[in-house]
């Protein structure tokens, strides 16, 4: 696999999971709180993942990129 299709994938995940919460946040099913908690984790562990990862240029800039837009739309939410 290419290093932009790993790309896509990855950006893929991010927007269904920001829709995913946003959903479940508008049924009532999560508290906005637990919504927060729960991507800014998974912005961290992408933080995480992008500086540890030492073969792929592209994806850690991919994952630095996705921890910021989970920042942002936690900010947001």
């Amino acid at each position: 696999m290419k290093s932009y299709e790993e790309g896509a994938y990855a950006m893929a995940a991010l927007s269904a999971a920001v829709v995913a919460f946003r959903l479940l946040l508008k049924k009532g099913l999560i508290a906005r709180d637990e919504a927060v908690r729960a991507l800014l984790d998974e912005a961290v562990s992408r933080a995480i993942f992008a500086e540890a990862e030492a073969k792929g240029e592209a994806t850690a800039e991919i994952n630095r990129q996705s921890a910021e837009i989970l920042k942002f739309v936690a900010e947001g939410l």
